[in-house]
């Protein structure tokens, strides 16, 4: 194999940056997801041999990672050489402790769901009453102008619309420091005021996990639906809690909220003979990884996996931080409190357990009908 690392042509970069998440972007940008872009990627694959390629993008060169050997590489937790684009220490804080108060909360804004049509803007606003209360208290409950600054603020990153941001972000910091000051027992600002570390890293702390807690609501959305459309398994979650949870990493799998991860050189490294300088961007589409063809159920529902040890093997599985841990258990008992007393039923063709799932979907087309819970069938 010839050594040095590959470089994209000037349309394949393009191509590639009209459809990949741009590095830097911590959370998935509307319209673009690495899956839409399977068949160049492919294509890369195979004419490099799975090396990295170099690719241009407006905030100049990236290392788009193709193996599972270089993924692992560059997301090795004990490596230093590769730093996350965002600092992730928020997820460092005890919060086990808040662990059964954020599940009864789950719980009690569920119940709000459980009858007519659910889709995706319904489900998000009940979720994100849940997120705000979570991080904030109860007192953050209504405060539905801190959940629209938070998208607007991340928008206008995305965009770089620079001054938008500054503004945004000053609105946004007040809201947060009136909610940290109230430091409500049971709450993460709770949590907070009792490991003081000075105002900037306590409105970074609150803000990341808003933002983690709320980008949940996509999976929780599809893996309603998934369910609705999957009768043998929505009977099996709403009897195993364990099940269930398989089933939302699953929907999380499918269609993931954050489809690339991106990392920073911190030093100078070397790859396959060629140095990359500190500073490089580093771009793993964990989207098409999970989708890969290569994988006998890359485009099923099949929450077994997460079950029987096949995922586990898989090098996107690994456990996770806390927070993730906690976000998975929030999740699943928000909906288990919505199987517990109701039945989603498919509204619509979009997910159906006879074909192939789509690489990409559209959450504003999923829906599905509430009805009341009663004794399936047989096989459903």
């Amino acid at each position: 194999m010839p050594r040095g690392l590959p470089r994209a042509t000037l349309l394949e970069s393009l191509r590639l940056a009209a459809t990949l998440v741009p590095p830097g972007t911590p959370h998935l940008t509307r319209g673009r997801d690495p899956l839409r872009a399977r068949t160049l990627l492919a294509a890369l694959e195979t004419r490099y041999g799975g090396r990295p390629v170099l690719v241009r993008g407006l905030r100049g060169r990236a290392l788009l990672v193709m193996s599972k050997r270089d993924a692992l590489r560059v997301l090795a937790e004990d490596d230093d050489a590769y730093a996350p684009t965002l600092d992730h220490r928020p997820f460092g804080l005890p919060t086990d402790v808040l662990r059964p108060r954020f599940i009864e909360i789950a719980k009690q804004e569920a119940a709000t769901l459980t009858e007519g049509v659910v889709d995706h803007a319904r489900l998000d606003a009940c979720w994100q009453r849940v997120a705000r209360r979570c991080v904030y208290g109860d007192g953050a409950a209504r405060d539905e102008e801190l959940t629209r600054l938070l998208e607007g603020v991340t928008r206008a990153g995305r965009w770089r619309a620079r001054r938008r941001q500054e503004i945004l972000s000053g609105r946004y910091d007040t809201r947060i420091i009136d909610h940290l000051r109230r430091a409500e027992p049971g709450s993460l600002a709770g949590l907070i005021a009792e490991t003081p570390e000075g105002e900037s890293p306590a409105l970074m702390h609150a803000a990341f996990w808003l933002m983690g807690l709320g980008s949940t609501a996509a999976g929780l959305t599809q893996t309603l639906a998934l369910l609705a459309a999957h009768p043998a398994h929505r009977k099996a979650a709403r009897k195993n809690p364990e099940h269930l949870r398989a089933c939302l990493r699953e929907g999380l799998r499918l269609w993931p909220p954050v489809p690339a991860l991106s990392r920073v050189t911190t030093a100078e490294t070397d790859w396959y003979g060629s140095v990359l300088p500190a500073g490089t961007t580093v771009l793993v589409p964990m989207a098409a990884h999970q989708r890969s063809p290569r994988l006998p159920y890359a485009n099923t529902f099949t929450p077994e996996i997460w079950l029987d040890g096949t995922a586990a093997r898989e090098w996107w599985a690994r456990p996770g931080c806390g927070g993730v841990h906690l976000t998975l258990a929030v999740g699943t008992a928000f909906l288990g409190a919505v199987l517990s007393v109701a039945r989603p039923k498919p509204v619509g063709r979009l997910i159906s357990q006879h074909r192939p799932l789509p690489h990409a979907i559209d959450l504003s087309r999923l829906r599905v009908s509430m009805r009341p819970l009663r004794r399936d069938p047989p096989g459903g």
